[in-house]
């Protein structure tokens, strides 16, 4: 009986101590701002919830949710981690619905700070305007960045309506997809969209026309250009796998250390399907294609299928550097080995892999078969937010990969 109110005792007692704490920051959606400039500011949601390992701090981007780390606050201080990335929130909280700080993006290759403020109850974009024919903006286009200059590049548009004035989308470009964007009209006719997660800031606007767009796009604290775009159901980019392509006269091979040190060839997988994977943990699309190179290895492992990630990081020393792959290792629960190149930037992964044309982008997978030679050169991932293209990508490469676990070596 002794033992049993004790219990009692300490169970409201820390009920108690939970509940004076969650007065200090109201439960629910809020509505955070990064302010990239004088003029433009960025916002996004999260939420903040108790949950059984205490109270937590998601951020949400459309169908994706960050769950951060070391979220704690005081009756002065609000501070967090956003994963993986290792960028962090430090702010002081004027009051149980309102915080203001800065965001430190020390993963950038150049560290920046930015303004940041939030208060409970708003949604990403708090005007909600609902027009009629406004939905136009649903559907496929064909885009063009920075028009009419030296860095023109083209991309696909892909918006979805959801109703009483707001918007997903991203846009699929020839390095990869822009992730899950999430926005609202923000007048009849005019569309904005934005993403925030731990890593990237973008902002997009975007002005309708009966059938065209003209458009600016925000990246962080420094990066700005225009955009245009018309409605092209037909249109696609440049075949991924024709980007880059293999040198017939160079030996196929590399070796790089392991998260421990140890010296990895390639030359050690002979007689398997090897996809070598290039990537970066600074590389949003990198993460999503190592989700998925995950979920493949677990499944085709056993059939004697190997992937190699080479990690080519921006900064930091090795320790550094093997540390933020940890993270991605331990973030994805990756068994396949990643390998440091000590290495970063396409000139560098390029002339680390003599035996391709050359790195035209990350992430890039290079598909080998059991002979040792390259079959694919795969540049670019559709990841989910893009839906239908990365459907027919996944199912493609899985296609490949039964085939060539399905050849026999020669003797």
């Amino acid at each position: 009986m002794k033992l049993s109110r004790l219990f009692l005792a300490v169970t409201l007692f820390v009920s108690t101590l939970l509940s004076a704490q969650n007065d200090l920051l109201r439960a629910g959606q809020w509505r955070g701002i990064l302010t990239l400039n004088d003029t433009t500011e960025l916002p996004f949601t999260f939420e903040i919830a108790q949950t059984a390992s205490g109270v937590q701090l998601t951020v949400i981007n459309a169908e994706e949710r960050i769950v951060t780390e070391g979220f704690s606050f005081t009756e002065d201080s609000v501070w967090w981690t956003m994963p993986v990335f290792n960028t962090k929130f430090k702010c002081k909280r004027d009051s149980e619905t309102y915080i203001s700080g800065e965001w430190h993006n020390t993963a950038a290759g150049k560290p920046y700070v930015l303004k940041f403020y939030a208060m409970h109850g708003k949604e990403r974009f708090p005007e909600n305007f609902v027009c009629a024919g406004s939905h136009n903006f649903a559907g496929k286009w064909e885009c063009t960045f920075s028009p009419g200059t030296k860095s023109e590049s083209k991309a696909i548009g892909l918006f979805n309506y959801k109703g009483n004035g707001k918007h997903t989308g991203t846009f699929a470009t020839e390095f990869g997809d822009y992730r899950y964007l999430e926005g609202a009209y923000t007048g009849c006719n005019t569309m904005t969209l934005s993403i925030f997660d731990g890593q990237f800031a973008m902002l997009f606007v975007a002005h309708l026309n009966e059938d065209t767009i003209s458009g600016e796009y925000w990246s962080g604290k420094y990066y700005h250009e225009n955009w245009k775009a018309k409605r092209n159901e037909k249109f696609e980019l440049r075949d991924p796998d024709k980007l880059a392509w293999a040198k017939d006269s160079t030996d196929v091979d590399f070796t790089f250390n392991d998260l421990t040190g140890k010296p990895v060839s390639l030359s050690d997988y002979r007689g398997k399907v090897v996809i070598v994977q290039i990537m970066g943990t600074w590389c949003p699309n990198c993460l999503d294609e190592t989700a998925w190179m995950q979920d493949v290895y677990t499944k085709y492992h056993s059939q004697g299928l190997e992937i190699i990630g080479l990690a080519y990081e921006r900064k930091g020393d090795t320790a550094t550097q093997n540390a933020a792959i940890r993270r991605i290792r331990d973030r994805y629960h990756v068994t396949y080995p990643l390998l440091n190149t000590g290495k970063s930037g396409k000139d560098s992964a390029s002339a680390s892999l003599p035996f391709i044309s050359g790195i035209f982008c990350f992430p890039t997978s290079i598909y080998i078969d059991r002979n040792g030679n390259v079959r694919r050169i795969h540049s670019g991932y559709n990841g989910p937010a893009t839906g239908v293209y990365y459907q027919r990508d996944s199912e493609e490469a899985l296609r490949f990969i039964q085939q060539l676990l399905a050849e026999k070596p020669k003797q």
